[in-house]
């Protein structure tokens, strides 16, 4: 694909093509984030990879690069719980 136009609705909100909407499966609330402007034009990205979702196993992955570490978590919080049960 080329290129495809968004169009700016006067409450600033975008409307895309349906082409473009097909080809990147818009769906309204679907966010583009700003990647950089060169002269007159603008390069956007999808924050995500759009996939669909059927269930927990599509999930998988999803946290890979996120410093959240539940197993870490789950482990202070044990150990907090059995501090609180010793006293």
């Amino acid at each position: 694909m080329a290129s495809a136009a968004l169009i700016v609705k006067d409450d600033g909100s975008f409307e895309a093509t349906p082409e473009l909407k097909k080809v990147l499966r818009m769906e309204p609330g679907t966010r583009l984030e700003f990647v950089r402007q060169d002269g007159a034009e603008f390069r956007f990205r999808a924050p995500y990879e759009m996939r669909e979702i059927h269930g927990w196993q599509d999930l998988e992955g999803i946290l890979a690069d996120s410093p959240a570490d539940p197993n870490r978590d789950l482990e202070q919080e044990r150990l907090a719980e059995l501090k609180r049960d010793a006293q």
